[in-house]
């Protein structure tokens, strides 16, 4: 579903009514009044008379300052000048009545939905790393990536303490609390020392063999290990 805001400064309801016979059952049309903070995909500015474009300007920049939709102006006007300028103020087109309304449609429709697969890439990035300086655990890839370039591969477990470390970032996660994490078994303290070390180790020996970073991860004497950043 899509939210269309419009503004229309003198309130003509002609280009309204046409636009409510054409969109898609996906989009729903609102008109935008003063002041409001509400989100929309997309915002249609309808320019009635050439009077409107200092109004039409000013909006348009406040908008482009506070919000990331995309933005049409609708003019029932010809003038290449007035259409130069929203161009070069970020209006991302200029509808006038040299662009037929199914091909304005068309492509008002592949914006939106190429400004989606962006927004939900972004996201999905952002869910699929954690990052510090320097260093991104790549969820999707178990690995981590040191300095852009050099990729360090992790097994399940080398994973599980990375991960860890990272969700604890600065602060020293103890031998216990990583044990409990990764292995959840009862053994004895010395046993579960030496797993932790080992598994610490091997990660160690992957970063030194792999990149240029030999000191990731710091022990705590005693305690347990922390992230190095």
């Amino acid at each position: 579903m899509y939210r269309i805001g419009v503004v229309n400064f003198e309130g003509n309801t002609s280009e309204w009514e046409q636009l409510q016979t054409i969109i898609p059952s996906e989009w729903t049309l609102i008109p935008i009044v003063e002041d409001s903070k509400d989100r929309y995909d997309l915002i249609i500015i309808v320019e009635n008379s050439l009077k409107q474009v200092g109004e039409i300007c000013g909006q348009l920049i406040q908008v482009k300052k506070e919000a990331d939709s995309l933005i049409w102006i609708w003019s029932v006007v010809q003038n290449e000048m007035n259409r130069m300028v929203y161009l070069k103020l970020g209006a991302d087109g200029v509808k006038t009545d040299s662009l037929k309304l199914e091909e304005w449609l068309l492509v008002a429709e592949n914006a939106l939905k190429r400004k989606k697969i962006i927004s939900n890439l972004q996201t999905e990035k952002t869910v699929q790393e954690s990052r510090c300086e320097g260093i991104v655990l790549n969820h999707r890839n178990r690995s981590v990536v040191v300095n852009e370039t050099e990729e360090v591969q992790l097994t399940n477990l080398e994973y599980k303490a990375m991960d860890l470390l990272f969700k604890n970032m600065g602060k020293t996660v103890t031998y216990e609390e990583m044990y409990q994490v990764i292995w959840e078994e009862e053994e004895s303290t010395e046993r579960k020392f030496y797993r932790i070390s080992n598994l610490i180790f091997h990660i160690r020996q992957k970063f030194i063999q792999e990149t240029s970073a030999t000191e990731t991860i710091r022990t705590v004497r005693s305690k347990g290990y922390v992230l190095n950043v």
